[in-house]
């Protein structure tokens, strides 16, 4: 690998490049950013005025998911289907398939969201336009949460598990983010549409989206890495292998790394 390179101390991994290969293409389209770089910059000096601690381990989840400053996406923070988590507060989530879900991390993590989003920083992006969302309406439920590192550092996108039937970010992607971007990497956790197709398709559109707006993001497109636990890690290893132009989207450098996650660092 070139320039910066990833400490991935934190965790115990794998690196992969293999796995069975997703069938049909899907196109990509460039959506637009509302962020500029001066707003992002600006974004450390609001976030000092801000109540770090307003989410805790009893605050309910549709505080979470109704807080105005996420905007529509707060119901992406957690499955999109219901009937995949399970508990009213933060303190009493559970996931399908997921255990030992950290309280304190929850919590940190909707902190995180809601301080930058109220300090002016764009934390999700769609990846795709509102005339794709409207083609095929499942791909409303889709998008990157934005947890920023260093300008100008390397990106990575962090695929989270759930069986290709719903995406569990918070105690998978979220945290990996989180921590990757404490590290000064500039960390994006996809929520992808169910389904092994489609959700590669999705990293493959996630992809291509951040290389034409890198800029606008304040990222590098060089060095950059793919990161899955479960079904996030089959998503990343066939792209990896078979690059994104297979899955629909533009005819991209491959990976400098594909990571597979055995469980969440926290």
């Amino acid at each position: 690998m070139r320039g910066c390179k990833l400490n991935i101390g934190i965790i115990s991994l794998a690196i992969a490049m293999t796995l069975s290969a997703c069938a049909e293409n899907a196109a990509v389209s460039e959506p637009s950013i509302g962020e500029s770089a001066a707003a992002a910059q600006n974004s450390t000096e609001a976030l000092s005025s801000i109540n770090y601690d307003y989410f805790e381990a009893d605050s309910p989840i549709s505080d979470v998911v109704n807080h105005p400053a996420f905007e529509d996406y707060g119901r992406l923070i957690f499955p999109a289907n219901p009937g995949y988590y399970g508990g009213n507060t933060l303190g009493e989530l559970s996931l399908t398939w997921y255990t030992g879900i950290n309280t304190d991390t929850t919590v940190e993590i909707t902190n995180y969201m809601k301080n930058h989003a109220e300090a002016g920083d764009t934390i999700f992006y769609d990846i795709y336009t509102d005339e794709e969302k409207e083609a095929d309406p499942a791909k409303e439920d889709t998008g990157l949460f934005y947890f920023r590192g260093e300008p100008g550092a390397p990106f990575a996108i962090i695929n989270a598990g759930g069986g290709f039937a719903y995406v569990g970010a918070m105690h998978d992607s979220f945290p990996h983010a989180l921590e990757l971007s404490k590290m000064g990497y500039n960390a994006f956790a996809l929520i992808y549409r169910p389904g092994a197709q489609t959700a590669c398709e999705d990293l493959a559109a996630a992809i291509s989206f951040i290389f034409k707006n890198a800029d606008a993001l304040q990222v590098s497109t060089d060095d950059y890495s793919l990161w899955g636990g479960s079904a996030g890690a089959r998503m990343a290893a066939n792209l990896g292998s078979y690059g994104t132009a297979a899955y629909g989207g533009d005819d991209l450098p491959k990976p400098a790394a594909v990571i597979l996650q055995n469980e969440s660092p926290v």
